[in-house]
């Protein structure tokens, strides 16, 4: 009867760990960007180092007259949030410098970066528009792939105002 009990209790301890562990698994997946928002807060705040500046972090983040933000908004429903990190403005559209993603091999990721006239812009249905010198491209975050796949947009999608939290 003894030796029951103490299987009992084993078993029953066990899965009490695996539920916990699954748990805690499922808690840090969601909740990835926390160490990215710690990173990018204090280079905005306190500024970024040299180093920072070689893992191209966008000039407009670097930049102490502006006013940054960021946004946390699942762009594939996965249930998981990316982190988007741009200016503060009263324009008419939200300009993002940033996209940082749960890169599955690397985890926090920044995946696309603009600046210096350059941005990239959140429109409807979850499509990223990213503006360069050579025109815009259209796109959208796949975890899957770990990496952004091009979509016809032009004229279909047009970028939003978003409300961004300050660092």
């Amino acid at each position: 009867m003894k030796k029951v009990i103490t299987k009992v209790l084993a078993a029953a301890l066990l899965l009490s760990v695996c539920i916990g562990t699954a748990g805690c698994g499922k808690k840090q997946k969601n909740e990835w960007y926390k160490g990215a928002l710690e990173y990018y807060g204090e280079g905005i705040r306190n500024g970024f180092t040299e180093n920072d500046r070689q893992l191209n972090v966008a000039e407009d983040l670097r930049d102490k007259s502006k006013k940054c933000g960021y946004l946390l908004k699942d762009l594939d429903g996965d249930g998981v949030d990316e982190l988007l990190l741009g200016l503060i403005e009263n324009g008419i559209d939200t300009k993002f410098t940033s996209v940082v993603v749960r890169h599955r091999d690397f985890g926090a990721y920044c995946l696309l970066s603009a600046g210096g006239g350059n941005y990239i812009y959140l429109c409807a249905d979850n499509v990223l528009r990213m503006d360069s010198y050579r025109g815009s491209e259209y796109m959208t975050w796949s975890p899957k792939t770990n990496s952004f796949s091009k979509v016809d947009g032009e004229g279909k999608y047009l970028p939003l105002k978003w409300e961004l939290t300050a660092f």
